[in-house]
Formats: C-alpha cells, sequence, structure tokens
C-alpha cells in the first residue's frame, strides 16, 4: 500500500510566460516633450494596453532628448572633450581608424561604459550629442507615475541604455533609472535544488528586463519603447531604490582599471594624459609598435630611482630586441653626469621599467645579456630579447 502524500511537499511552481512588445507610433521627440503624454498616447494608439506587473522600457536616448540634455560636437576632439568632462574614472582608452580615440569610463550615473554613453545617433543635426539623463531614477519615476495613474495599474518603468559586457562579444541593454521594481532580487539564504542555502547569488533583475525588451526595441527599429510582461512578481509600483544599486562600488571592482592603464599607473604614466598614445583597439599593433610603446612609457612618468638618465634605449630590428647602452658623453667615473654608482642602481630600476611596461603589451623579456668593458662608455651595454612566445603580431 502507497503512503499518502506529504502535506508538507511544497506545489510545483507555475510555468512563466515572458512577453514582450514593442510600442510603434512613438513620434519624434524634441526638447520639451511631454514624453508621458507621447508614451500614453502611442500605447493606446497600439491597441495596448497596461496592466498590473507590466514594466515599460524607454530608451534613455528619447528622455534625453525631451530634457534638453544634448550637446555640440563639431569635431573628434570637441567629442572627446565632451567624454571627459562626463568622466569620473577612465578604466581604458584605445585607438580605432584614423586617430579616433574611445574610452571606457565611470559615468556620473555610475555606469561603466564606452564614450561616457554620448551618442551621435537618430539626431537633428551634424554634429548634436545625446547625453544620459541628468537623474535617470528621477526620469524613471516621473514617467511610472504618469503611466500608473493614466492606465490605474501597478507598473514599473526602465530607462536604459546599451554597453558592451566584460569577458562578451557584442552589447546589449542596461538600466540606467528604475522605478516601480525591484532592480535586485537576492537569493542569499534560500536552497538550491539540493537544499544548500545560496551564499551570493543576486539576480539583476533590471539589466535582465532591459536586455529582453531590447530584442523586440532599438534605434534601428524606430521603436525606443516596449512592454515586458511576465515578471510581475518584481513590481512593486513604488518608487524603490532606482538603478544605483546595480553600479558596483568602486572599491569592489575588481577591474576598475585596464591592463595596460594599470601598468602605466605604477609605472606613474597617467592613462589619462593624452599625449600617451594608447594601444590599437583591434589589436592590430605590430611587434615594432608595441616596444616602440612600452620604452616611451618606460621614460615618461615618474622614474623614481636616479640615474636611469644616464642610459639610451634603442629598438632594434623588427622590435624584438631592446638594447641599452650609456649616453654620449660619458667618461671616466661619470655617465652622462651621473656617477657610475648611481648610473648603475638606474640601470636595475630602469629594466624593471621595462619590464613593466612590456608586460602591458603582452610582451616579456626572455633574456637579458649583460656583459663588461665592451668599449662602450661606463663599460655596459645591455641586450633584452623578448619571449618568442609572446610575440603575437
Amino acid at each position: 500500500m502507497r503512503p499518502a502524500p506529504s502535506s508538507a511537499r511544497p506545489a510545483a511552481e507555475p510555468s512563466r510566460l515572458l512577453t514582450a512588445y514593442a510600442v510603434p507610433g512613438i513620434g519624434r521627440v524634441r526638447p520639451g516633450t511631454d514624453l508621458g503624454r507621447e508614451l500614453v498616447g502611442a500605447i493606446r494608439a497600439g491597441g495596448l494596453d497596461l496592466k498590473d506587473g507590466d514594466v515599460v522600457v524607454v530608451a534613455s536616448k528619447i528622455v534625453a532628448k525631451a530634457e534638453g540634455a544634448l550637446a555640440s560636437a563639431g569635431s573628434r576632439a570637441e567629442l572627446e572633450a565632451l567624454v571627459a568632462a562626463r568622466t569620473r574614472h577612465t578604466v581604458a582608452r584605445r585607438r580605432f581608424g584614423a586617430g579616433a580615440t574611445v574610452s571606457v569610463v565611470r559615468t556620473p550615473a555610475g555606469t561603466v561604459q564606452a564614450a561616457a554613453g554620448l551618442d551621435r545617433s537618430n539626431t537633428e543635426a551634424d554634429g548634436d550629442v545625446v547625453l544620459h539623463p541628468q537623474d535617470p531614477d528621477a526620469s524613471a519615476a516621473a514617467l511610472q507615475a504618469v503611466l500608473a495613474e493614466r492606465f490605474g495599474a501597478r507598473v514599473a518603468v526602465l530607462v536604459t541604455d546599451t554597453t558592451s559586457r566584460p569577458w562578451r562579444a557584442g552589447v546589449g541593454d542596461i538600466a540606467l533609472g528604475c522605478a516601480g521594481l525591484e532592480p535586485l532580487d537576492s537569493q542569499q539564504g534560500l536552497p538550491d535544488d539540493t537544499g544548500r542555502a545560496q551564499e551570493v547569488t543576486v539576480r539583476a533583475v533590471a539589466d535582465a528586463i532591459a536586455a529582453a525588451a531590447d530584442l523586440v526595441k532599438g534605434a534601428a527599429r524606430g521603436r525606443p519603447v516596449a512592454i515586458v510582461r511576465g515578471v510581475g512578481d518584481h513590481v512593486t509600483g513604488r518608487p524603490g531604490p532606482g538603478a544605483t544599486g546595480l553600479n558596483r562600488a568602486f572599491e569592489d571592482d575588481w577591474f576598475r582599471t585596464g591592463h595596460v592603464e594599470s601598468a602605466w599607473a605604477a609605472l606613474g604614466v597617467d592613462p589619462d594624459d593624452p599625449t600617451v598614445v594608447p594601444p590599437s583597439g583591434d589589436g592590430s599593433d605590430d611587434i615594432l609598435t608595441r616596444t616602440t610603446r612600452a620604452l616611451a612609457v618606460t621614460r615618461a612618468g615618474d622614474p623614481r630611482t636616479p640615474g636611469q638618465g644616464a642610459w639610451r634605449l634603442t629598438v632594434m630590428g623588427s622590435g624584438a630586441l631592446i638594447r641599452i647602452r650609456p649616453r654620449p658623453g660619458a667618461a671616466g667615473s661619470q655617465a652622462d653626469g651621473h656617477p657610475l654608482v648611481e648610473a648603475a642602481v638606474g640601470l636595475g630600476a630602469l629594466l624593471e621599467r621595462i619590464a613593466t611596461s612590456l608586460a602591458a603589451e603582452d610582451l616579456r623579456c626572455e633574456t637579458a645579456w649583460l656583459w663588461e668593458d665592451s668599449g662602450a662608455p661606463g663599460g655596459a651595454d645591455v641586450r633584452i630579447a623578448l619571449a618568442p612566445a609572446s610575440l603575437r603580431s
């Protein structure tokens, strides 16, 4: 005889259905446009409705346009100046095309994005640049209040933007602003399928919804707004904490600086220095270019140890060999004005700086030859060979 089913056994969770609808009919948005009214009209004109638990996902670009968050940049230099003005911390800088530099930075909103999230697509005139909304959470809250009142429903609003992702190719949308929704869903302390308590899992619900909405909306489709249905258990209908909590705190960010910029900073070279030429973003720099840049970085910044100026650095051949010799004019107990003991100490420090700057270029020193009385003034001649396995052209 089979035992009766236990009444303590939890009921199976009902299946979920997630849907996303792009809202048609959004008119051209300009500074001063009543965006809340525009959204209400487009939703109704499209035969759609808002129900309890719906999330309205709005591209930050039309929010910024309506709020007049616009600027003008007639040249690449002016655009880069706009980016610099909206940079709270530089993560990385890379070159693309004919000298164009792209920076990945931490924005005033706390997000980490290329070009500080500035956008020149779908603008009224050449040179127009769309900025981030001044306060994305406040913008989301204002729209959420209008939509909740007009449709009489418990709804949420996300203001979203596109960004790239570490370790993964391609881009996706994230939440810049959030209202009416709990943006994070902590699973800490809850049991997994085996009954073990989860310790670290916190789901980024707002970003997941933003990414889902981006599958049906987008600037190329002329659909900057979407309605996502099926996540009502995360919708509170109240303003809530906003999207700020989605930004990892600076001190907790393991990747707050690119590997090149970290090495340069260790050498006393400011990664934001416009005279420092960043690497190519597509990895097309050859060995000679990378070695030459490494030696330029070696010479820049704060050398910290005296005596380094006594030495001359030369890139030989295709860049796989570096030669270090005393500067001309060294004689007797002096090397270019530096006492020989000081110059010898400086040489050791210089070798370490070279190794660090080469490491930033994914190059490493395989062998260094040092011999005395080579005929060079000061009696020293050093050659550094780069490891063949690390030479990636």
